[in-house]
């Protein structure tokens, strides 16, 4: 599905200090660009840590569909919604970029547990209970996956020496072949045992779920930073020319570091914003905006600031490198 990148203006807050002052207006900086750099600007980079999935806990569900379909050119999962967007970004691995996107192929139910953990316990408590106890390093991947944010938390608490949180509650969707596999979704423990804290952990619920079935697959946008950067560059690139000498200062300032505007009546920079207004960026966020430019023979990323620019509100809208390189 295509998706259009819209620029919005976005007011900032002013933080004043006691002697009085005020974040800048706008700001603009120019980088020149060779076709690597170019392709890196445009594009976001999947690394082999993520690829290889050697610390699948540590990562939010959506980071490990995404590591899992770049690997295996495809995977699926088994959730209640969609748990990566699969939206037009581009992604990159060595010299592929790719987007992401997935369909739906089947449904089931599963279970929603949730689990009550609570880090004022001790191990003496443990002993007189007769809790099973486990260490947090030998649960199934899939239990330390749904326990490692709410586990974590506890063993924070107790380096910074405060007192420990009580009675988290953490809610997960099961599919029928995770509960297979999980021993926390079945009460098997008691408790368990986490960089040295200990958790008490009780199942407070199993629900039936329904769950779908989605099927993601990565999708080439390029073979190589070159066909990339120039796609990118047929698609976005724009000649800045014709600029009065105070404009110009501007430009000089933007490509030696960042140019920076404390107020709204900076004309200068006003004439830099006209200029871009009805140009097409190649990404957009709510208060600013990179666009890809021709100046004085070289190729310069673009981005641009603008917050206090009201009148900014509405500039050129552009199909995300996805679309226009794919």
């Amino acid at each position: 599905m295509q998706t259009r990148l819209v620029i919005a203006v976005g007011v900032t807050l002013c933080l004043v200090a006691l002697a009085g002052c005020s974040q800048p207006a706008g700001s603009f900086s120019m980088d020149a660009v060779n076709d690597t750099e170019l392709a890196d600007n445009a594009s976001t980079p999947i690394t082999e840590e993520e690829l290889e999935l050697a610390d699948p806990e540590g990562r939010n569900r959506g980071e490990r569909v995404l590591g899992r379909a770049v690997r295996n050119e495809s995977t699926t999962v088994t959730a209640p919604e969609p748990p990566h967007s699969a939206n037009e970004t581009v992604y990159r691995t060595g010299d592929r970029f790719y987007t992401l996107s997935y369909t739906t192929v089947d449904t089931t139910t599963g279970r929603q547990v949730t689990y009550r953990l609570d880090g004022n316990v001790t191990a003496a408590e443990a002993d007189e209970n007769g809790w099973t106890v486990a260490d947090y390093d030998d649960l199934p991947p899939v239990d330390k996956a749904a326990l490692h944010t709410p586990v974590s938390s506890f063993s924070r608490d107790t380096e910074e020496n405060r007192s420990l949180p009580e009675g988290i509650e953490e809610e997960r969707a099961y599919s029928p072949a995770e509960l297979n596999r999980s021993a926390t979704a079945n009460g098997q423990y008691d408790a368990i045992r986490h960089e040295g804290t200990l958790i008490e952990l009780d199942v407070v619920s199993r629900e039936p779920r329904p769950l779908t079935v989605y099927r993601y697959q990565p999708h080439p946008v390029a073979d190589g930073a070159d066909s990339y950067a120039a796609c990118l560059r047929d698609a976005y690139a724009f000649e800045l020319s014709g600029l009065d000498s105070d404009t110009r200062a501007v430009v000089a300032e933007a490509t030696n570091g960042t140019y920076r505007t404390e107020n709204t009546s900076d004309t200068a920079f006003r004439s830099i914003l006209d200029r871009f207004h009805d140009r097409t960026a190649v990404s957009a966020t709510a208060r600013s905006g990179s666009w890809l430019v021709r100046y004085d023979g070289n190729l310069y990323w673009t981005n641009l600031r603008y917050a206090r620019f009201d009148e900014y509100h509405r500039t050129a809208t552009t199909d995300p490198p996805a679309t226009v390189c794919s």
